[in-house]
């Protein structure tokens, strides 16, 4: 038995009776077709119902498949004129493929026929022979977006500080609070467009006055919703910083999802100078007293 014997076999039997229609297949040295028809008319079970069956229509078959240099051995190319073009007439290992770069890996031109009335028809090309690149470069696309992400210009967070004049008065709350919009930028990754952009996940706030910072993942909100905030203990001056943590992220263009990366960036931005004045109670004389 050689080995198209074979695979045909193995496929009938992959298949209940009537599962399948017309089967093929030859072989020579190295190089093995084998095709199968589905027929036309398949059934289904219907849902909800366990005993009703009904037909369906399937679309004419259609096959295709990638040129190699070992498909000259075959005797019958499936009237793929432009392949055997590049065989000789004892169907000799003539065509040897395309010379691609380094990092490059070729790819056979892509041949496809369809199930008329009369059989199979010719051979049509679909697709030229090319270099792609190799597919440790898809494997490296992430590693790839996070050197992006990491030489990514991010615009800091912006500090806003209420009350908004420039000053606040001792022991009462100094409101801050930022925005938690991302970062994005696109750019192209091996040819392919891509999108990359800065998550903030964390916002370490220092008040400028020596307490320790405080640290959370909430941008703040301003007043009255306000989760930002300190009271200065003495009148003085302090300047508000904000430290922002970013986590990276990458998405092919066009597509709805985004995939983290390895790494993280940080911005800092602060607020302009704040004066921090005491308010004292003083009594009055009432004029208008009686």
């Amino acid at each position: 038995m050689n080995l198209a014997t074979a695979l045909v076999l193995a496929i009938a039997m992959a298949y209940p009776p009537g599962g399948l229609g017309d089967i093929e297949g030859q072989s020579r040295e190295d190089a093995v077709r084998v095709s199968a028809e589905l027929p036309t008319q398949v059934v289904q079970q219907s849902p909800g119902d366990g005993q009703r069956w009904s037909a369906v229509s399937r679309p004419p078959p259609v096959r295709q498949w990638r040129v190699t240099p070992a498909m000259c051995f075959l005797r019958d190319l499936s009237g793929a004129t432009a392949f055997a073009e590049s065989c000789d007439e004892g169907h000799q290992l003539a065509y040897a493929g395309i010379e691609c770069e380094d990092g490059e890996q070729p790819v056979g031109a892509l041949f496809e026929q369809r199930r008329e009335a009369g059989g199979w028809s010719d051979a049509s090309l679909v697709e030229e022979e090319s270099c792609l690149a190799e597919r440790r470069q898809q494997v490296d696309l992430p590693a790839a977006a996070a050197r992006a992400f990491q030489e990514m210009q991010i615009a800091p967070s912006e500090v806003n500080v209420q009350p908004p004049d420039g000053w606040t008065l001792v022991n009462v709350d100094t409101i801050a609070f930022t925005e938690s919009q991302p970062r994005t930028m696109s750019t192209s990754l091996f040819g392919i467009p891509v999108e990359i952009r800065a998550v903030p996940s964390t916002y370490s706030w220092d008040f400028g006055d020596g307490s320790a910072p405080f640290v959370t993942t909430d941008p703040g909100s301003p007043y009255p919703a306000h989760t930002v905030a300190h009271a200065y203990a003495k009148q003085g001056s302090a300047t508000i910083s904000l430290t922002t943590t970013w986590h990276g992220q990458f998405r092919l263009a066009g597509e709805p999802t985004w995939h983290d990366v390895v790494g993280e960036g940080t911005t800092v931005s602060s607020s302009g100078s704040l004066e921090i004045l005491e308010a004292r109670a003083r009594l009055v004389e009432d004029l208008y007293g009686g």
